[in-house]
């Protein structure tokens, strides 16, 4: 096994051309319960490689599934999770957002894939 992490989400700072952070993004859950890895402190996310696209909102935050179980929000300056919601099915695409007539705005993602393929849609507050 090579050493975590796998994937990474990162910023670049454009008027610099320097990375302005970097995180470990999505979690393997399967690689956690490897019987070769038992016993051994492992990082609180591991990072997937391949994860998916992610889309940034005007409001400061980048949303994404890091390619496993969850939907992240991190914060577009630090880089920190702000919040994670579970997905029902493997996070597979890049999510989109959209305003309702309302006002409301709402970020979807697709997940699971063929017959089992869903998209799961979560409201931003006001």
């Amino acid at each position: 096994l090579l050493k975590p992490p796998y994937g990474q989400l990162l910023a670049l700072d454009l008027n610099r051309g320097a990375i302005k952070w970097r995180v470990p993004f999505g979690d393997t859950p399967s690689l956690r319960r490897h019987p070769a890895l038992k016993g051994v402190a492992l990082p609180a996310s591991l990072g997937v490689a391949g994860a998916p696209g992610v889309v940034a909102t005007a409001g400061g935050l980048i949303f994404g599934s890091g390619g496993d179980l969850a939907f992240h929000a991190v914060d577009a300056a630090t880089g920190a999770e702000v919040w994670q919601a579970p997905l029902t099915r493997r996070g597979n695409g890049t999510p989109m957002t959209y305003r309702a007539r309302n006002g409301r705005q709402f970020v979807v993602i697709a997940t699971g894939g063929g017959e089992d393929a869903s998209l799961m849609a979560f409201a931003l507050a006001k």
